[in-house]
């Protein structure tokens, strides 16, 4: 019986100089993808298989380098011309090569790259498919459970009378330029992020206050290896109903030391990623508490569709910039201040498929029966400690601007709720307010609207604004977009549009006589405020142009008014003077 031949395999391949080269390279590389692209060890994950594939390939390649020196031993060498360098003369030497030996490692590294990634992303391609919508249309739709409700229960929830709803008079950009304002000297070693100036509410002596939060971050690379162990120097909060901003220091060693600038242990996600490497998240969110007390706050979600797809809110967890400390919470554990628990860019998402997907995935492509989109834009709306996510519902018709309704995602606790309220679209609006004949020619540019229910009318709450300052308040009512109420302020703007709500007979209000003195008046432009001394602490509005007897009103005068009683002040529907 013949004796087996014995295969003796090269391992003194791998210690040669190129093969360790290559190798340091490599694993370098591998490093640099795992310490810095920081993927998340999740098998539903694309990040975490984009780095298993690389640590595959380079085992791969290591192994066909020692295959194809086995090979070399049972085949004829094809030789080259080749030069070599003698280290004792100093000079290069011509030689011959073998062929087979000089490109047998490059073809190795090659061919792994070919088998590990080419199959490797098939591989991950067939996991994507397995989630694609087209098969799991139902499932889609049916990730987010949609409330319907009626334009009447939209005014008991958002009612802009009862005062629970706080408008904001400024929008992220004009709370920047204040922001930014606010760093003074430090603003060659930080600077804010615009894209995270969150918009909360907190409680303070018994007052609601609407603040927009922004972190101080470092400027560049040097500032954070200074300044790492002391953290920036605090955040800035801006009220954008007052306009005042504010720098909340911290002392030297109490900075915010965790932040998306932050370097080594101190980058924000690298200290979660530590903590939670499984636990996936798209966006960090930055809150103070009521005290004043900063945090990031960071929506987690799971995957509930095939593999990669069907992202769902799953908690939240709490970071600590100063201490680093985190906190986890499930989705309605979490304390009663934090007011965003739900990635918004998530929830939108899935509204947009439970409107378009009901039917199927080919119905919304071809038929279209009852296919509707959220629009292009959002605004939020703040109220009870939490943040609602607020659009409009339209049909996929770019041309279209009118709206069947409103969908408001309560990014607290996920609540979704439609609202039967059919008008203009917000972007209608944005053109209303923006070329309205009394502001045409500044040429002012209109927020996002904000929906709320005012005398319980659905209507539009936008700001006008050049690059500098707010310069107007308007209401539109959301049925028409006919009833526009302006004002330099929401006081002004708002007796405006209750004027042309009474006059539509839209509001019924009791109408009421009284007769006194005027002993105060106010000129607010387009409108009129004036006391009387038998209501000595009330005001009375009226818009200018109502009579030449109010446009050149006295003080001494006496009157005899006509008006509707509103909350905080009395609207003149006629005034005669004696």
């Amino acid at each position: 019986m013949k004796e087996k031949e014995k295969i003796n395999i090269p391992w003194k391949e791998l210690v040669k100089p190129g093969v360790i080269v290559y190798s340091a390279l490599y694993l370098l590389l591998i490093f640099i993808v795992i310490y810095f692209g920081l993927p998340f060890l999740n098998l539903k994950s694309g990040s975490f298989y984009f780095t298993l594939l690389l640590i595959i390939n380079f085992i791969v390649s290591l192994i066909l380098i020692l295959t194809n020196k086995l090979k070399q031993s049972s085949t004829t060498e094809t030789k080259f011309k080749g030069y070599r360098f003698e280290s004792y003369s100093g000079k290069f030497v011509s030689t011959y090569v073998s062929k087979e030996k000089y490109f047998a490692n490059y073809k190795a590294i090659i061919k792994s790259f070919v088998l590990v990634f080419i199959i490797g992303l098939l591989f991950i391609g067939v996991l994507k498919l397995v989630g694609a919508q087209i098969f799991n249309a139902k499932a889609y739709a049916n990730q987010l459970e949609i409330t319907l409700e009626t334009k009447e229960d939209l005014n008991k929830t958002f009612d802009y009378e009862e005062g629970e709803v706080k408008l904001p008079v400024i929008d992220k950009e004009l709370a920047a330029k204040l922001a930014q304002a606010k760093l003074d000297e430090y603003g060659a070693q930080y600077s804010i992020d615009i894209d995270n100036f969150t918009i909360i509410s907190v409680e303070r002596n018994g007052e609601t206050e609407l603040l927009r939060v922004t972190p101080l971050e470092y400027e560049n690379v040097f500032v954070s290896m200074s300044r790492m162990h002391q953290g920036t120097i605090g955040y800035i909060e801006v009220n954008v109903v007052t306009q005042v901003a504010k720098l909340v220091k911290f002392d030297e060693n109490d900075g915010l030391k965790y932040m998306p600038s932050g370097i080594f242990k101190y980058d924000l996600d690298r200290h979660i990623r530590s903590n939670y490497p499984t636990l996936l998240y798209n966006h960090k969110y930055f809150e103070i508490d009521n005290e004043g007390n900063p945090y990031w706050v960071i929506p987690t979600i799971e995957k509930e569709i095939g593999v990669f797809d069907g992202a769902t809110p799953s908690g939240v967890l709490l970071v600590n910039p100063i201490n680093g400390n985190i906190e986890k919470y499930n989705l309605g554990d979490q304390p009663e201040w934090v007011q965003r628990c739900v990635d918004e860019t998530v929830m939108e998402k899935q509204a947009n498929n439970a409107l378009s997907l009901k039917n199927g995935y080919w119905n919304r492509l071809f038929a279209k029966k009852e296919v509707f989109q959220l629009s292009d834009g959002y605004n939020y709306l703040l109220k009870d400690n939490a943040t609602y996510y607020i659009s409009c519902i339209t049909s996929p018709n770019e041309n279209d601007q009118t709206s069947i309704g409103f969908l408001i995602i309560n990014l607290k606790t996920k609540e979704a709720i439609r609202y039967s309220c059919p008008g203009i679209t917000e972007m209608r609006a944005r053109e209303i307010a923006m070329y309205d004949e009394r502001v045409k020619a500044q040429a002012l540019e209109a927020t996002w609207p904000i929906l709320v229910s005012y005398h319980g009318v659905p209507t539009y709450f936008v700001v006008l604004k050049n690059d500098v300052q707010s310069q107007k308040i308007v209401f539109i009512n959301v049925d028409t977009g006919a009833l526009v109420g302006m004002g330099t302020d929401i006081s002004s703007s708002k007796i405006e549009y209750d004027g042309l709500l009474s006059n539509e007979s839209i509001v019924q209000k009791e109408n009421k006589e009284i007769k006194g003195v005027v002993t105060k008046i106010r000129d607010l432009g387009s409108t009129i405020e004036f006391m009387i001394d038998t209501v000595p602490n009330q005001f009375f509005s009226s818009d200018i142009n109502l009579s030449l007897d109010v446009r050149f009103l006295t003080v001494g005068e006496t009157v005899i008014i006509t008006y509707n009683e509103y909350p905080t002040y009395n609207l003149v529907v006629n005034l005669e003077t004696e």
